[in-house]
């Protein structure tokens, strides 16, 4: 038999959606072999990238992964002119577009349907959103728990003696993403038919509704509202879970052949006759009773016996087994290919649930892994850390070079602050091009080595560039520690070594970044710290005190930060934050001599060096720090350390 790449070979989808409806549904038809584009904001991306659980440092989360593999990603700030073309130009060779923002977020931006359209007039738009595009809740927030309550699901789950309770399966969301990806395949099964595109959407409410089949049913007949049944069964008796001796199983005589087999099986042929048990109807009309009659025959039982006991009488039944159980033991999962691997560049060896259809000329494949933010710029937009004119005008930029290792068949990444007129203080831009560069160096597997240091050879980074706070507000604060926290916690996490090469001061964000190296080489003139208590009234995030921590120790950390003064090249020696210190005359030469150095080591230990290292750090720490942020960000006195600082003054403290 012929296996051909994908039932969707050929189909490329602009893939707007982020968190779950929308990359799941856009994750199937992947699946299926189609090339889907991921656009992401440049300022973190699908918020599941870092939210919906607990990453390591500078890695995505797991449910990101669970819901993108099979893409490509790039990163588009669409609300600007330039980045809106460019996704234009993309739409010019795509055949679906696929949406999940709130109704109207995308006209609003420029890239809805009818903008669409114009460039490509036979596109299939989708879009999925919490209540559809019209409609009396159309404006509401779109959110699985909300659709599940508002659609019937949690007012008939549960105990009928207990609150309403949600599903335990998000069945709004990966119910309106299966629903979209079907639309999708039809949509485009009419286009070859006809060469017509279409509009269509779907939502979360819609998806819960359509499920409720037995609920529907069970009102349109009756006219009750139908009450919660805990596992049991709205339209047959005993379809349910009942209790065993060491745990429990499920039972499913859902008919009267079945209902006879059960009680011979059971050796309870006495029920059989029992006349409030003769029928279905009965049966449910006595539900509660008839359980109780199995729960006491199974209570001597196990759910091993039970289950064989059943199945060989011919009885459909089974354990009740928890997600460990499954993905960790279960033959039939496996053989099923419901648990796949791949390798991904940041995070290694990773295993996802593989995908639940099997065709057998076109078969679902496993092509990609989970993208990294803008892993694919370069190759689908021509484009990697250059200097833009917005960069520009932001007054810096962040580069990297490769180069080669003399000696070895390896490579060393040349990573660089570039704004020398301000010393290197770093712009907001900045910090996305830091992340975005060392996710593209971490992609790269002969790379052993990463130099980062500042340009022009006066300063490593004299922290942000403080223009970029004018006008900032307590959420300003907040959205900002979080932006520099992906860049720094980025570079932290880098797969293979880092090193600083520090010529003048690393103060502010330049403490922070050099303490994310494992090696810190620096010149006689370098200084470390963050004197922001005498000069602009911010606070640092707890991730850099602990860091400085590690490498400085607590309390000379403490006495720099409170008493805002400023580490020296020797004081950082002698605490062993610094590994070396050189003569700038002589740094080219060390760090040439470290670098071949590292490069000869083998690549896994490299590897396993760096992640030992992270999990010592992490036995410590830190939360987060966000209302510290709000709360001091939003202060006056932050304010006019801002101003002082540009005015070239002392600020004058008020304490609020």
């Amino acid at each position: 038999m012929t296996v051909t790449a994908g039932a969707l070979d050929g189909v490329r989808i602009l893939d707007l959606t982020q968190v779950m409806a929308g990359p799941y549904c856009t994750m199937l038809l992947a699946d299926l072999g189609a090339d889907v584009i991921k656009v992401e904001s440049p300022e973190g991306g699908d918020q599941t990238r870092t939210s919906m659980g607990t990453p390591r440092p500078g890695s995505d989360t797991p449910a990101f992964h669970a819901l993108n593999r099979n893409k490509r990603s790039v990163t588009l700030n669409l609300r600007t002119d330039a980045d809106r073309a460019e996704f234009f130009r993309l739409v010019a060779d795509a055949d679906v577009v696929v949406e999940n923002f709130r109704p109207g977020v995308t006209d609003r931006l420029g890239v809805g349907y009818e903008a669409v359209r114009e460039v490509r007039p036979d596109i299939i738009y989708a879009s999925i959103s919490g209540f559809g595009q019209y409609g009396p809740y159309a404006d509401r927030p779109g959110y699985d728990l909300i659709a599940q309550g508002m659609a019937g699901a949690v007012s008939v789950t549960g105990d009928p003696d207990g609150p309403p309770v949600k599903c335990g399966l998000p069945v709004g969301d990966l119910g309106a993403g299966m629903l979209c990806a079907l639309s999708i395949a039809a949509a485009h099964v009419h286009r070859l038919r006809t060469g017509e595109g279409q509009y269509l959407e779907t939502s979360l409410y819609e998806a819960v509704l359509a499920m409720s089949v037995w609920e529907s049913v069970e009102y349109f007949a009756g006219g009750e509202p139908p009450q919660r049944l805990g596992s049991a069964h709205r339209m047959s008796a005993p379809y349910q879970v009942v209790r065993t001796k060491d745990g429990h199983a499920t039972i499913a005589a859902n008919n009267q052949r079945l209902w006879l087999r059960l009680c011979e099986a059971l050796d309870l042929q006495h029920l059989a006759d029992d006349e409030r048990f003769a029928t279905n109807t009965d049966r449910m009309g006595h539900r509660a009773e008839l359980i109780a009659l199995l729960e006491g025959r199974l209570a001597a039982t196990s759910t091993e016996e039970c289950v064989a006991q059943l199945l060989d009488a011919g009885v459909p039944s089974g354990p009740i087994l928890d997600y460990g159980q499954i993905l960790e033991h279960d033959p039939h999962a496996r053989a099923r290919g419901m648990v796949e691997e791949y390798d991904h560049p940041v995070d290694g060896r990773s295993r996802v649930v593989g995908f639940p259809v099997k065709l057998a000329r076109t078969p679902a494949r496993l092509r990609r892994h989970p993208p990294v933010l803008g892993e694919h710029n370069e190759e689908l937009l021509g484009k990697g850390t250059e200097l833009t004119p917005d960069d520009e005008a932001a007054g810096g930029s962040v580069t990297w070079t490769r180069h080669a290792v003399p000696g070895t068949d390896t490579y060393a990444a040349h990573l660089t602050l570039v704004n020398p007129d301000r010393r290197n203080a770093l712009t907001l831009r900045m910090y996305d091009q830091l992340e975005r560069a060392c996710r593209e160096i971490d992609a790269d597997p002969d790379i052993r080595l990463t130099v980062l240091r500042g340009a022009g050879g006066r300063a490593f980074a004299a922290g942000t560039d403080i223009r970029e706070f004018r006008d900032f507000s307590g959420e300003d604060g907040v959205a900002y520690e979080r932006r520099v926290g992906l860049a720094v916690d980025r570079l932290a996490a880098m797969r293979m070594p880092v090193a600083a090469a520090v010529e003048g001061p690393a103060v502010g964000a330049g403490s922070a970044l050099a303490s994310c190296c494992d090696v810190v080489v620096c010149t006689p003139d370098a200084v470390f710290g963050a004197p922001i208590g005498r000069t602009l009234g911010n606070c640092l995030a707890p991730a850099m005190i602990s860091r400085l921590y590690a490498g400085l120790g607590r309390a000379r950390t403490l006495r720099s930060l409170l008493a805002a003064r400023l580490i020296t090249a020797k004081e950082a020696y002698e605490s062993g934050f610094v590994a070396d210190i050189v003569d700038p005359a002589d740094l080219d030469t060390c760090l040439a001599e470290l670098t071949a150095d590292i490069a000869r080591c083998a690549p896994l230990t490299l590897a396993a060096l760096k992640e030992a290292d992270r999990r010592v750090l992490a036995a410590s720490a830190p939360g987060h720090a966000e209302d510290l942020y709000a709360r001091v960000y939003g202060s006056r006195d932050f304010a006019e350390g801002v101003t002082a600082f540009l005015e070239k003054r002392k600020p004058e403290w008020e304490g609020r």
